[in-house]
């Protein structure tokens, strides 16, 4: 009798694929670059290609319970997303490293994806802890070797250090949950009963003080990777910072990885909040919202104006969390009941139409201190749709979407966030807070269409200057495709929104009130027969 090790690999196939991915392009580094080689983008794409061929034929987890990692729908739909919208990153990035930085620049990013893979196959804190600093910390480099400014250089040591102190708040968190538990198993198995979820689902421990301020703690820590209020101040210079692409990058990583963990968090507690919890996450989204989309009005500049969209936006889907699994939602049934699978489908199609916005940006091209930079300003994109109609049309489609106005797939994912959260049980005595909450987030819908429409305009109806930006145009082919794609994708969703909306149901499919299905988590140390 001995441990299944294997049985436990075989259940990470797609995580190692990425990581050894990752060691190999790095190993390239020692080959002298070249101006035109491209063959550690080539490497690290078709690594991210094997990884999702092999998610897409497992469809459904098979394998035998051997380690302390979930198997269940979650994970195959977050596995799927982050490596669907990984591709639509490495196309849109092809560009933004110097030749002699691509092996490192492309194995980071490698990494980073497979920390958020990682974040939902955890079932134990120490493990989720790690997963989330390995989407974290790639970011750090990549923002520094996204371009040769100040500014870049600015932006890396803020959200290094900011970041830093934001783990060191969750870590913090994570210490009552296991001084409270005597063990860092999210979930239990059926070789090992003891977890954290077992000990909240004993009336006792549930309210004790120390349980909810330990979540409270994890909750405000990962409120970094969310760019939600209170650690929301980083972002527009961050954003600003970094290379266009790279930002794109940003508004979606680590907000995903964020919320996967937050997911798993929450439902050990049955999503059955206490009154403590409840408020903070009531409040945390009504000050997201309403700072994200105050601030980004008094922005001329369009990184910085997306920056603090991205604050908004994470109000949004922290509505959809609050609203909990239609399991939680005192008897709600039906699509528009569940705020988990509509968070799941928002944070997708906000991937893709944030990333859209930024690969327009960066097609659109200005002369810069010796080189093209990127447009950033709305002088930038002065005359834009006259010159580049396409290019105009696809960021115009995803500057609509991100507003949420049909025909675009961000109408249906605000549709569902708020439909959720307004199927909370009448009888509920936070039921009124709910409405509160839905009504809030639809003004401050409106407000941002202030600032949406900017952009637009400035495409459309503004005359372009004499040093117009979209003079110059990338050459980069991977860029136009990626452009192209996160359009159509946009407008996609809105016509057949059941492409998104089955698989985001699904996924939480097997998220039951308690805790997660035994059946669908693995024990490390079991042995085989």
């Amino acid at each position: 009798m001995i441990p299944d090790g294997m049985a436990m690999l075989h259940t990470l196939i797609p995580e190692l694929i990425l990581t050894i991915g990752g060691i190999v392009v790095l190993l390239t580094s020692f080959r002298r670059a070249r101006q035109e080689d491209d063959g550690a983008w080539k490497l690290a794409l078709t690594t991210l290609l094997v990884a999702l061929w092999w998610t897409w034929r497992r469809t459904t987890p098979t394998d035998e319970p051997v380690a302390t990692l979930h198997a269940d729908s979650l994970v195959f739909y977050a596995r799927m997303v982050t490596l669907c919208i990984g591709g639509l990153i490495f196309l849109a990035c092809r560009s933004v490293p110097e030749p002699q930085e691509r092996s490192e620049f492309f194995s980071l990013l490698l990494f980073s994806l497979a920390g958020i893979s990682l974040v939902t196959v955890a079932n134990d804190l120490i493990l989720l802890f790690l997963a989330l600093e390995l989407v974290s910390v790639p970011t750090y480099i990549l923002i520094g070797l996204s371009r040769r400014d100040l500014r870049a250089q600015e932006a890396t040591g803020k959200y290094f250090f900011l970041g830093a102190f934001a783990a060191a708040i969750m870590l913090y968190g994570f210490s009552f949950l296991y001084g409270e538990a005597g063990t860092t198993q999210l979930y239990p198995t059926p070789d090992s009963p003891t977890s954290i979820a077992a000990v909240l689902e004993l009336p006792s421990r549930a309210a004790d003080k120390l349980v909810v301020l330990g979540l409270l703690l994890s909750l405000v820590g990962l409120a970094f990777k969310l760019a939600a209020v209170p650690l929301h101040f980083y972002v527009a210079d961050v954003y600003q910072g970094a290379a266009s692409p790279v930002t794109g990058l940003l508004g979606f990583v680590p907000k995903f990885a964020g919320f996967l963990a937050i997911i798993r968090l929450l439902t050990m507690t049955g999503w059955s909040f206490a009154d403590g919890l409840f408020w903070l996450l009531w409040a945390m989204a009504a000050a997201t919202m309403l700072v994200g989309n105050t601030l980004a009005l008094m922005q001329q500049n369009v990184k910085r104006m997306l920056a603090y969209s991205s604050v908004a936006h994470s109000g949004y889907m922290l509505v959809a969390l609050l609203a909990g699994p239609a399991a939680a939602g005192a008897g709600a049934t039906g699509p528009l009941s569940d705020g988990i699978s509509a968070l799941l489908f928002y944070i997708a199609v906000y991937g893709v139409m944030n990333l859209g916005a930024f690969a327009a940006l960066t097609y659109f091209r200005k002369p810069g201190d010796g080189e093209e930079d990127s447009a950033e300003t709305l002088d930038d994109l002065a005359g834009a749709g006259r010159r580049h109609p396409w290019a105009s049309l696809a960021l115009a489609i995803c500057v609509l979407s991100l507003m949420g106005m049909p025909p675009t797939g961000g109408f249906f994912g605000k549709l569902y966030v708020f439909s959720a959260a307004l199927s909370c049980s009448a009888d509920s005595p936070r039921h009124l807070a709910m409405i509160v909450l839905v009504v809030f987030g639809v003004l401050n819908a409106a407000i941002a269409a202030a600032y949406y429409l900017r952009i637009v305009a400035a495409c459309y109806l503004r005359p372009a200057s004499e040093v117009s930006a979209v003079r110059y145009t990338s050459s980069c082919g991977a860029l136009r495709t990626c452009l192209l794609i996160c359009a159509i994708f946009v407008m996609l969703v809105f016509l057949r929104p059941s492409v998104l909306l089955s698989p985001s149901r699904a996924a939480v499919a097997e998220m039951t009130p308690a805790h997660a299905s035994p059946a669908n988590t693995i024990t490390i140390g079991q042995t085989k027969e």
